[in-house]
């Protein structure tokens, strides 16, 4: 089936763009987040492509204080990937790797965006994350990140917050590959093996410069998935070997409180302190969401919306686990100079950790 994207020069194989390799799994995703530097706001977006399951999913969601907003909408994809709309969510690229557009119009729940990234670093390529489960490949992607500012408007609980009056910094971030969507596998691997995942991934903008920090160890605690970048706003880019981080997490959860990034360069260290502040939860987006995962079929179309009060969460319980969190920053380079700044802490982690010592699914610290 030929479709608009075979009109442009992209094909990575002799098929039509309209068929992905040929694992079900596979995915096309965009994510973008942003905060105002007061921590008062936070909102998200995300928008996947499942070609062989022949879906595309979106979701927009914001914090205003306590109070937490989220637009969710599936659609069937008609096998058509340059259509990036699902529903009220849209998404343009204005200029690639620099400028990029989230467009939001559901009348009917009162939430609206129309809001432009622009990329303050060059996109960051993360390493090739691969992961089997005995011979079975469970996530082999990709992913970029680029970190920049945010302006626009957006409309949600009855306010219009105009993102020109204050400053909105964030990221942005493209993945691609394979990773578990959709309906599970009806007949799981053998033997059985424990769930378990256990991510970080802090990206944030400095005075004079940006960093990215990513992690993923398995259930022994030893990292398979491990990067470090520097941005300087000189040009400048430092692929640092080495990174790790020393976290602390709210009692009774794995929602962080504390964490320290170490990592060496040259003759000295990079030591970086994170102080969290106000979560944002991830299910908004469709993670972990029971009703909204990523991938199921809702049909033609489909548009949703639910609200989060904050201090309503139940307690460190799905689907309310996977959180993001505005994040103050302070870096002191290897030369002793003391840069401050913001970013996003998000953690994900299930199952055993014998470094942190976690041993069921969801205990906490």
């Amino acid at each position: 089936m030929l479709t608009k994207a075979d009109d442009y020069p992209i094909h990575q194989t002799a098929d039509p763009i309209a068929y992905a390799g040929t694992d079900r799994n596979f995915y096309d995703r965009y994510f973008f987040n942003g905060y105002s530097i007061d921590g008062e706001i936070f909102f998200a977006s995300a928008l996947g492509v499942y070609p062989h399951l022949n879906i595309m999913d979106a979701a927009f969601a914001i914090r205003i204080g306590d109070m937490q907003y989220n637009l969710h909408a599936s659609r069937h994809l008609n096998m058509e990937r340059m259509d990036t709309q699902v529903g009220p969510i849209r998404v343009e690229v204005v200029e690639p790797l620099k400028r990029l557009r989230v467009i939001v119009d559901d009348k009917d729940h009162g939430i609206s965006a129309d809001i432009l990234f622009e990329g303050r670093t060059p996109p960051v390529e993360e390493p090739r994350a691969i992961r089997r489960s005995g011979p079975r490949t469970t996530s082999d992607f990709t992913r970029l990140t680029q970190l920049g500012r945010y302006t626009g408007w957006v409309r949600a609980g009855g306010r219009e917050i105009q993102l020109n009056d204050r400053q909105v910094e964030g990221v942005r971030d493209r993945s691609w590959g394979v990773r578990p969507i959709g309906a599970r596998d009806p007949q799981s691997m053998v033997p059985p093996e424990e769930p378990q995942f256990h991510w970080l991934w802090v990206p944030a903008q400095l005075e004079d410069r940006a960093f990215l920090f990513f992690l993923n160890e398995d259930g022994r605690g030893e990292a398979w998935n491990l990067g470090m970048a520097v941005l300087h706003d000189d040009g400048r880019v430092e692929h640092l070997e080495g990174a790790s981080m020393d976290i602390s997490y709210m009692p009774a959860t794995r929602w962080p409180s504390r964490g320290v990034i170490t990592v060496p360069s040259g003759p000295g260290v990079y030591t970086i302190d994170l102080e969290p502040g106000p979560r944002f939860f991830m299910t908004g987006l469709g993670y972990m969401n029971p009703e909204w995962s990523h991938g199921i079929n809702k049909g033609p179309l489909a548009v949703g919306y639910d609200e989060i009060r904050i201090t309503d969460i139940p307690g460190y319980v799905p689907p309310f686990t996977y959180t993001q969190a505005f994040t103050r920053a302070t870096m002191t380079t290897p030369e002793q100079q003391v840069i401050r700044g913001h970013g996003t802490f998000e953690a994900l982690s299930f199952g055993p950790h014998a470094g942190l010592g976690f041993e069921a699914a969801h205990d906490g610290a």
